[in-house]
């Protein structure tokens, strides 16, 4: 394997405000080239010496399970570069059998930590619980010396919702309209195929290509904001986002967030639940056969209604009609963080007094 190695660089296009960046991957010796194309509205424009920060977290998990250099065909910020090593090193920690550390070579090494105007955030959006409450607490909920400055939401059109569904994607983006318009947030929409060709683990790498989707926008902003998936004091380790690695996806310039990890998921329903136009625009399911809504009977969808059952709220206009409690004992309990999850569930019912849903008792 001497002498061989990975090669990373990129195209773009642009016409009528609409950007194509694509990311071009290959190995010496090999004959299969992949491309994650990635397509999204720029209103900063295309710049020939944007840092590839993100095309390199986009297909980090990639390389480090080949275990060959990656060559960087552009420039890398001294940040990225410090903090790519240091992510190595966790999850070769966390996943030896799958993981080894590769050497990063770019063609140029830059710094760029000019604070932009306003000092903007744009948050990741996926219309579920985590992100809702993220974006909540940045716009309405925290005091506003408390709050990252958000100005945009970014939606991912091939993660949650395939690509292929685009009638799916459309009906999402029209659900989430009340909420949108409850925060005063304009949308901005990534599609890309970085997901659906199954370069990576998937459970491993998530945040890193949620990152790479926000980092397509870092002429704008300096935050990005991604929504915390469990809290500190239950934290799943190996997972692909948590908030012990997720700022390691940052560059120069523009930082990943991971926020929101002081709360419970049940807090945050209790929290979401009191705006009916964030409640309404919820879509919490992965397992339904269509992609727009929640089935209202998937593990995750009877977990969600769980929650906000705990926090007082029997019948969330995101699901069609309240929860019954007979779908709670078919909950299929496959490792202790879903029992764990469970748990608290039952321990915010009970210690908030909660009752009338016949299962907290």
């Amino acid at each position: 394997m001497a002498g061989k190695g990975l090669h990373i660089g990129f195209e773009e296009t642009a016409s009528g405000g609409l950007v194509r960046r694509t990311v071009l991957l290959s190995e010496d010796g090999a004959r299969r080239r992949d491309r994650v194309v990635y397509e999204f509205e720029d209103p900063a424009g295309t710049a020939a010496d944007r840092p590839m920060d993100g095309a390199v977290m986009a297909v980090l998990f990639h390389a480090m399970q080949r275990g060959l250099p990656v060559h960087v065909h552009g420039p890398l910020t001294r940040t990225a570069m410090h903090n790519i090593d240091t992510l190595q090193g966790v999850w070769r920690r966390w996943r030896p059998d799958r993981y080894r550390t590769v050497e990063i070579i770019p063609e140029t090494v830059v710094d760029r930590n000019a604070p932009k105007p306003g000092r903007r955030a744009i948050a990741a959006y996926s219309s579920g619980l985590d992100s809702t409450f993220t974006i909540l607490r940045h716009r309405l909920l925290l005091p506003p010396e408390r709050r990252h400055t958000v100005g945009a939401l970014l939606m991912v059109h091939g993660f949650d919702v395939e690509l292929d569904r685009a009638e799916d994607f459309e009906r999402l983006v029209e659900r989430t309209r009340p909420f949108r318009e409850l925060v005063g947030l304009e949308l901005r929409v990534v599609r890309t195929n970085s997901k659906e060709l199954h370069l990576q683990n998937w459970q491993d790498s998530h945040a890193a290509e949620l990152a790479a989707c926000l980092h397509l926008h870092e002429a704008e902003f300096e935050f990005g904001l991604i929504g915390s998936t469990k809290p500190y004091d239950a934290l799943v380790i190996p997972y692909g986002t948590t908030p012990i690695a997720d700022h390691l996806l940052s560059g120069d310039g523009f930082s990943i967030v991971h926020d929101g990890a002081a709360y419970s998921r049940t807090e945050k329903a209790a929290a979401v639940a009191a705006y009916p136009e964030a409640v309404r625009s919820l879509r919490v399911c992965w397992e339904g056969a269509e992609q727009f809504r929640n089935c209202g009977v998937c593990e995750k969808c009877v977990r969600t209604r769980m929650n906000f059952a705990a926090a007082g709220v029997a019948a969330p206009e995101c699901f069609d009609g309240p929860l019954d409690p007979a779908r709670i004992g078919g909950i299929p309990v496959r490792n202790e963080p879903q029992a764990a999850e469970l748990r608290s569930i039952l321990d915010y019912a009970r210690q908030h007094a909660v009752e009338g849903h016949g299962w907290s008792g």
